[in-house]
């Protein structure tokens, strides 16, 4: 069954959804090869499914770019990601349910009247020079910012993007967190911004907040929050 659905999903235009090849040089997560992938969400790529806005539905080995913020696929060791995302209505992967927003993905934390979502993203920080005095350099030089830079090339109708990473760098988390209220979407990154966001209830969610041990930045706790939101909001 595994094995009829990846052929369908190659037949249906996985080449075309799927266009851009992207080489990955990347210490803790790994791709299939078991090179090191510090700037991926999950630890190696994983089976997730592709529903797409026309209907139709896919399987493919996949993982997040949080550096990049960009959904990527692995097929017999090629990477790929969607020349399209915004043709994309939703990707599952490990029962975590991430839409498109822009050319990134947020994921879905909690749904109903208040709806989290993460920006799950990083950044790449230079690895400090010792300078002496126990202070570090961590500047970057033109050199090593532009081996940030992707050089797309057209070659035999694929877009084929290269990407050369400093070696000596660390992975900086710079997630960001969101919440839909209406057509407004709102951003935070602390408790007394999350708070603000609904006077109304503020006693309510400071109680609960405490009590539960609630820490904003862990996402089983937000998702815990977010929860408890949409409980004492539709009452």
């Amino acid at each position: 069954m595994k094995m009829m659905l990846k052929n369908s999903f190659l037949k249906a235009g996985f080449f075309v959804l799927f266009l851009v090849v992207l080489p990955l040089i990347g210490s803790a997560r790994q791709d299939n090869k078991g090179n090191p992938l510090p700037h991926f969400l999950f630890p190696q790529f994983k089976e997730g499914i592709i529903i797409m806005k026309d209907g139709a539905k896919f399987t493919a080995m996949i993982n997040y770019n949080m550096v990049e913020e960009r959904m990527i696929t692995e097929l017999e060791g090629i990477y790929r990601y969607s020349k399209n995302p915004q043709s994309i209505e939703k990707i599952f992967i490990e029962n975590r349910m991430f839409i498109p927003f822009n050319n990134a993905f947020y994921e879905i934390l909690t749904s109903g009247n208040v709806t989290l979502f993460l920006q799950n993203k990083s950044h790449f920080t230079p690895k400090g020079s010792d300078t002496g005095y126990g202070s570090k350099n961590r500047s970057v030089g033109p050199t090593a910012t532009k081996r940030f830079e992707l050089t797309p090339v057209t070659h035999q109708y694929q877009e084929v993007a290269y990407i050369e990473l400093p070696q000596n760098v660390e992975i900086t988390p710079s997630s960001v967190y969101w919440v839909s209220m209406g057509d407004k979407l709102e951003k935070f990154n602390n408790e007394k911004q999350f708070i603000k966001l609904f006077p109304d209830y503020s006693t309510q969610l400071k109680d609960f907040i405490r009590k539960e041990g609630i820490k904003i930045k862990n996402r089983e706790d937000l998702i815990k929050l977010g929860i408890y939101c949409n409980e004492i909001m539709t009452k």
